[in-house]
This record gives C-alpha cells, structure tokens and sequence, in this order.
C-alpha cells in the first residue's frame, strides 16, 4: 500500500491552510508591491521551503497502519480524539488507504476528519510567533548593530571635538594680546579770592587724562611679558609698565624684573580702571613709590587668604623709566595683606594690609606734594618751526596744592602704610592711613595722612576683589546698559554712588609744605564691565602756614573704556 499520497495530501493541506492564513493576517506572503526583484522571491521561495520543512517537523511522521489489522466498520470507533495542545497530540489510527482524499483531510463525511480547522490553526499560530520571534530577533540583531554604529560615531565625533578642545586650549608661544584703554575728561574749577592768589586762576579744560596700548603675553610656559605705552600722558609717549617675570620660582613664587607699580598700598597697586574715584587720594603722590625700574617677587597662600610681595628698584624716574644718580637713588617697597572674612562668594570680604617703603632719593634731595583729587590739564605751545605748527611745550593744568619744596640732605625716608577694605554686599568702606617718617640733617620728621571713603550699588552690585593679588577688581553690572531690552525694559548698568575724606599734613619740625583736606563726592555709571561714566565734586581746603586758607571747587566728568 503507497502511503505517500495521504501524506502529500495532508501537507499540501497544511501549507494551503498556512498560506491562507498568512494572506488573512498580513497580505500576501509575496508581498504587496508588484515590482519585486527576483533576488527579493527567490529570498522569500527560500523562506516558504524552511516553513513547509518546519510544519513538517510539526506534524512528524505519520505511522501507517496495516489495514488488515483495522476494522474497516469500527473505524470510528478506532479514532482517538486528537489533543490540540502542542506535543501531547496524538494522531488518528486505521485511517490510511489509497481512497483517502485532500477533503477527508477537514470533512471526513461519517468519518473523523483527519485535520480539522482548529488543529490547522493552532499549528500556523504556532509557526507564525516562530517567524515574528525571528524577525524580532534579527530586528533587534540590526537595532543592536545600528546602536553600535551609532555609538561609534559619536565615540568618533566626542574624540574628535576633544581633539579640537585640546587644539584650541593648547597654548603656543609666544602669545600676545593687545589691551588698551582711555578716559576722556572734562572738568570745571570754582576758586575763592585766597585760592586764586596762591594758585593763580585754574582753568576748565578737557583732556584724555589715560590713553594707553599695551600687549601682554607668554614666551614659554613660565615666562610672561607686559608692554604698556600712555599716550595721553605729559611728554606723550610714555613708559607705564614694562616687564617681564618667570612664575614658579622656588622659594619665591614670582619673580619680576622691569618697570611696575611697586608693592605698597591699595589704591597704588589696584589698577585706575577699577578705582572709584577720578583720582586716587591726596596720600598717592608725596607717600608711594608707584612705578620704577627694579626686581621683586610675590606670591599668594594656596587658601588665598595672604599675598606677600617685595621689591628693590631705583627710586628716580623719568617720563621713560630712566634714572641718574651716584648718590642714593635706591629704594625698597613690601607689603602683605590679609582676608580674614571672604564670604558668599566675595560679596562679602575684609582685606587688611600692611607695608612699608624706603628710599634713599637721588642726590638727598626729595619734594613732597600732591594735587587735589581732580587734575585736568593741556601742553601750552612750544618752538614753532618753518611749518608754522607748534611743537609740545610747557605742561599747565591744575598745580600742587601743598608741597614742601625741594628738600636738601635727606639721606633716606620710610613710610609705613596699613590698608582696610571691608565689603557687605553693595557697601563698601575702604581706608588707608600712612606716615611718613623723614630723617633730615639727622632730624626725624612725622608727616601723617589718611583717607576714608564709603561707597553704595544702588543697582545690588558690589566690589569685586583678587584674592591672588590683594587688589581692587573689576565691577560687573547685572545687567548691561541697553535700550532695547526685553518687553522694552532697558537694562540700566550698575550705579554706584560714594563720599571720601582724606587728609594730608606737611608739617612738622623744619619740614612746613602745609596741609589739605579734600571732600569728594561721586557717582558712577558702568554701561559694562568695561564702560563708565564717572562724576565728582571735589572740595579742597588747603592751608598754608604762610598763606590764609583757601578753598576750591572742582567738577568733573569721565567717559573711560577698557578692553
């Protein structure tokens, strides 16, 4: 008896049963695009060979038996009702002869059917979640490799932008960039009778008080440089700062070598551009060494909590640094500050500081004087050559108040400077007080000054401060002056407003270059970190010992910009 045909009707009958399925549940099997390339059926006729092998494997072998052994008339009774629950099925016995027909396979008549809808379902369903897990599988195998792919490229996108950062961070050298700054000031001078016979009458004028160049940089990684040219300065152009210096130097920190502001008092070593006032106080001409060609060192604690600086330099100066003397002519400046109280960030900072200054002045001659708080000023007209233009001549501008005078036989002077800074938020109080202590003809002089000034951010601001270097730094507005701000709410700078008192006192034993006090009220306007307005009244009482007390309104204004 040839069994093979039953089997063959029962898998085509399965695989019709699958394939219609399929086309019920998902379209046709081939796909519906009508423009499928060959490569693309022969993949999916691949695909229906494995599926048919698989059902196959489903069904398993049906065993034939012997129909002598089998009642023809008992069959029905011979059917074991097939299980439809997976492998526990079992197969109908005595049904196989050569009339079995694809129909008996579903309708059996009187006989069992063979197969019946529901079994042809339950094994489809079966290959069906087979297939999807596969393509799953192979889904998320590709997923996996796009992540992959993807993770690649950004590792190469981040390596590459880090290639980039360290390329642009890397420094080369020599470095340079250019910095410059100028203020432009404008001022008005109201005397009274004694004021105009002792100082003549003082002008109103305008003048670029500060127009600077500089360009400062790296030769290596621990050398760096500083150039700066004035060119509003008498004698245009001049020498400012020019130096260079090695960092990390044992023992010493940093070592500089060149022209600089010497190491003593606040207001001297923080820069004019951060300064609250026009001028810095009546104490900064007679008492501080300010700029000279000399060697020093300073440094700082790790907690930055201390600085500490010393230098030894000529003490003469010229509009170019130059100095000439065989007698004296050498000078010394310390100094070392202190933070006992830095909190929110710097809002809130004390800075204390002491120093000292010796000088030995060239030829033992020295004169001690200052100007008021305001200074303007304009060269008057020199030669005039066969072009008819006038050179540079004599400088005029608001003169000394108090001076002692060329004094003689002054072998060597000290003076001792104490410095307090205090800070709350938008308050700020700030003084100095220095003596000056002056041996002449062996006699020991005492000419004291001090100065006291308080100042308030209307706009929340406050001073900012270098705990590196002990210095005054640069105010940074909220928000920056604008009149096209959000919702037309125009930004409005930061406005400061402030008062100073400071006093001077020449007098004392031979010594009589008189004495001044000077009262100044300001306000600032900071458009910017790096833009200002600035206006002060200043109120000068000066007394001569030979002279009746005189007094002298200023007014001025100052446009500055740094960058």
């Amino acid at each position: 008896m040839d069994c093979q045909k039953p089997k063959s009707f029962l898998f085509r009958g399965l695989a019709a049963g699958f394939l219609l399925l399929l086309c019920g549940r998902s379209g046709p099997l081939l796909g519906q695009e009508s423009d499928l390339s060959l490569e693309t059926l022969l993949e999916r006729i691949e695909r229906l060979e494995a599926d048919n092998k698989r059902l196959q494997q489903k069904v398993g072998p049906i065993e034939s038996e012997d129909a002598e052994t089998a009642d023809s008339g008992d069959a029905e009774s011979d059917v074991e009702q097939t299980s439809f629950s997976g492998s526990s099925s079992k197969h109908p016995k005595g049904w196989l002869y050569e009339s079995t027909t694809p129909e008996t396979l579903f309708a059996g008549g009187t006989s069992t059917p063979l197969l019946n809808e529901t079994y042809v379902r339950h094994i489809v369903t079966e290959e069906i979640i087979q297939r999807d897990q596969q393509v799953m599988t192979s889904h998320s195998g590709e997923d996996q490799s796009a992540d992959a792919l993807q993770d690649q490229r950004i590792a190469s996108l981040d390596n590459a932008f880090k290639s980039f950062q360290e390329k642009a961070n890397k420094k080369t050298y020599p470095s340079v960039s250019v910095n410059g700054v100028f203020q432009s000031d404008a001022g008005w001078i109201h005397q009274d009778s004694n004021s105009e016979t002792q100082y003549g009458q003082i002008q109103d004028g305008a003048n670029f008080r500060r127009a600077r160049l500089s360009a400062k940089g790296s030769v290596t990684e621990l050398t760096n440089y500083f150039f700066q040219m004035d060119f509003g300065f008498f004698g245009r152009p001049t020498f400012t700062d020019v130096w260079l210096e090695q960092t990390k130097v044992p023992l010493f920190g940093n070592v500089r070598i060149g022209q600089w502001k010497q190491p003593f008092g606040l207001e001297t070593v923080s820069s004019f551009r951060y300064t609250t006032f026009m001028e810095r106080s009546v104490l900064f001409q007679p008492f501080t060494p300010f700029r000279h060609i000399g060697i020093g060192f300073y440094d700082h604690s790790d907690d930055l909590s201390n600085t500490w600086a010393a230098s030894v330099f000529r003490s003469g100066q010229d509009q170019f640094g130059g100095t000439l003397s065989s007698d004296g002519g050498y000078g010394t400046a310390e100094r070392l500050t202190w933070v006992p109280v830095w909190d929110r960030d710097g809002k809130n900072y004390v800075h204390l500081g002491v120093g000292h200054f010796f000088n030995a002045p060239p030829e033992d001659t020295i004169n001690f004087r200052t100007i008021p708080e305001f200074f303007v000023g304009a060269n008057g007209p020199g030669a005039v050559g066969s072009s008819g233009q006038a050179v540079p001549g004599g400088s005029n501008g608001t003169p000394f108040f108090v001076a002692t005078g060329p004094l003689a036989n002054v072998p060597y002077y000290n003076v001792l400077g104490s410095e307090l800074l205090w800070v709350e938020g938008p308050f700020s109080l700030q003084s100095e007080a220095m003596v000056n202590l002056v041996n002449q003809n062996g006699v020991n002089s005492a000419l004291p000054g001090a100065y006291a000034q308080a100042g308030y951010f209307l706009t929340g601001e406050h001073r900012p401060y270098d705990r590196k270097t002990g210095t005054i730094d640069r105010v940074i507005p909220k928000s920056n002056l604008t009149f096209a701000g959000t919702n037309c709410n125009p930004g409005l700078g930061a406005w400061e407003v402030a008062g100073r008192w400071s006093w001077l006192d020449l007098n004392d034993n031979a010594i009589q270059g008189g004495t001044i006090v000077d009262y100044t009220a300001g306000v600032n306007w900071y458009w910017n970190p790096y833009t200002k307005m600035v206006f002060n009244y200043v109120h000068s009482i000066s007394d001569s010992p030979v002279l009746p007390q005189s007094q002298t309104d200023m007014f001025g204004v100052r446009a500055q910009l740094d960058f």
